[in-house]
């Protein structure tokens, strides 16, 4: 055998041996996935957080992925793969598009991973189609958080007046469903509240931004803003603020950032919905470990909402007065 065959002969050895350690290492020994859609949004610095405190609690191994930006897809689909090639024993998985993901999850199906679905819900069509399996869903009823926010802007406008919405990602389950939850709550006013313009700025700060400050130069008389995200919240106010209306519009949101209480305190923002990502995460860990124990999850648990809370100037000062 020549010498210089005998290093790479090592090297593969060595490489064998660790992917062995991996396969045959016990699931309850094995780390746990958490693959979110972005940690640039403190929504999902929150899920992260919520996730680790669970896993410290419990001695489990997470391990936290997630894309560049709400809507790197491809790069969430690339994580899946990571994930699945590293035997983790779960992922939890909070998905940036409720169709495109699906295919990708099915090399966890494969490799006898289990998948629990945070926050996005997977498109249940396109999950019949594919033939992927998972265990759960752990998140929100987004049309009711969305028309909670929608009646309480509504009720700040007096009950009638011209409203308008920007969206998330429209192949997102949840910006589909917060549509509807701001559908219902102006068609409950018989007409009294008219939508007079809407459009996506898919989850992001900058895009809505741009996309409202077009939408006001055509439709000026909009008097009322429910956007899907605290995010495209933020970037909504920026628009009202160059447009010297601050005050002038009422805006609602979705997911109680810290950045968004802030303006609420102001009389920037008007309301929010807590959707509370830590607990998202913090439940889908401790399903988790059930599983890792080979534990069975009863079907009474396959759905698992959260306690939507609405945010406004009121429910904060109650809530700091509370701390006090």
């Amino acid at each position: 055998m020549g010498k210089n065959r005998v290093p790479l002969i090592i090297g593969l050895v060595a490489i064998v041996a660790v992917v062995l350690i991996v396969v045959l290492k016990p699931k309850s020994e094995r780390p746990v996935a958490l693959i979110m859609k972005t940690l640039t949004n403190e929504f999902f610095q929150t899920m992260e957080k919520g996730g680790r405190e669970a896993a410290k609690e419990l001695g489990v191994e997470l391990k936290v992925m997630s894309g560049s930006r709400e809507t790197a897809i491809d790069e969430q689909a690339d994580l899946v793969a990571v994930a699945v090639g590293q035997k983790v024993a779960v992922i939890l998985i909070a998905p940036g598009d409720s169709k495109q993901l699906v295919r990708p999850l099915l090399a966890a199906n494969k490799a006898n991973i289990p998948i629990i679905n945070l926050d996005n819900p997977l498109d249940p069509t396109e999950v019949k189609a594919q033939g992927l399996k998972y265990v759960a869903y752990i998140g929100t009823d987004n049309v009711q958080g969305a028309y909670m926010s929608t009646k309480e802007l509504i009720r700040a406008m007096g009950g009638k007046g011209n409203i308008a919405m920007l969206e998330g990602i429209r192949a997102a389950d949840n910006a589909e469903k917060r549509r509807r939850g701001y559908e219902k709550a102006i068609k409950e006013t018989n007409e009294a509240v008219v939508e007079v313009a809407h459009d996506t700025a898919n989850w992001e700060t900058e895009q809505a931004a741009d996309k409202f400050a077009a939408m006001l130069q055509s439709h000026p008389e909009i008097e009322g803003l429910f956007c899907a995200n605290d995010n495209m919240a933020l970037g909504a106010i920026k628009a009202i603020d160059r447009a010297g209306k601050t005050g002038k519009i009422l805006v609602a949101a979705f997911d109680n950032l810290k950045a968004v209480q802030e303006e609420i305190l102001k009389g920037s923002i008007h309301c929010t919905i807590d959707q509370h990502a830590d607990w998202m995460a913090s439940e889908g860990v401790k399903m988790a470990l059930k599983l890792m124990k080979g534990e069975e999850i009863p079907e009474s648990d396959k759905v698992k909402l959260v306690n939507l809370e609405l945010i406004t100037k009121d429910a904060l000062l109650e809530k700091q007065k509370a701390k006090k």
